[in-house]
């Protein structure tokens, strides 16, 4: 978990963020096998990241959509370990699109871990999304 560190360490106080999908979860007790960390943040945070952590950066933050999401979104790389950038997230499920999730619209909690508080997305809003049933469907493969 030392990019957790690197990366609680290394986000300016400004930024609102939370640690969102699998590694949320593990944090909050799951056992599952997490491929990256995803970070929540919105579209002006999501920029402001990139520019903290620039030496880490693999793909540069920007607007994207897909058939299933929507977000200013970029990846940073840590010790290893994927971080998915993303700022105003939308999801496509169940025949329409969320409304925009960041943490400020999204219910998170906060973590202590080694001493590092680790903002997370809660466990209830991932439920109520449909994620957590997914993500335990897919079970803890790795890509």
């Amino acid at each position: 978990m030392n990019a957790l560190h690197v990366l609680s360490a290394g986000m300016p106080r400004e930024i609102k963020w939370a640690v969102d999908g699998s590694t949320s979860l593990v944090l909050q007790g799951y056992a599952i096998l997490p491929d990256d960390i995803d970070l929540l943040t919105d579209a002006e945070g999501a920029y402001h990241v990139e520019k903290a952590f620039s030496d880490h950066v693999v793909r540069k933050v920007e607007f994207s959509s897909t058939e299933k999401f929507e977000s200013h979104f970029g990846v940073i790389k840590i010790d290893g370990v994927s971080i998915d950038i993303m700022g105003n997230l939308r999801v496509f499920r169940n025949g329409a699109w969320s409304p925009v999730q960041n943490p400020g619209t999204v219910k998170t909690e906060t973590i202590f871990l080694d001493g590092l508080e680790i903002p997370v997305v809660s466990v209830e809003h991932q439920v109520s999304t449909g994620y957590l049933d997914e993500r335990l469907k897919r079970g803890s493969r790795r890509k």
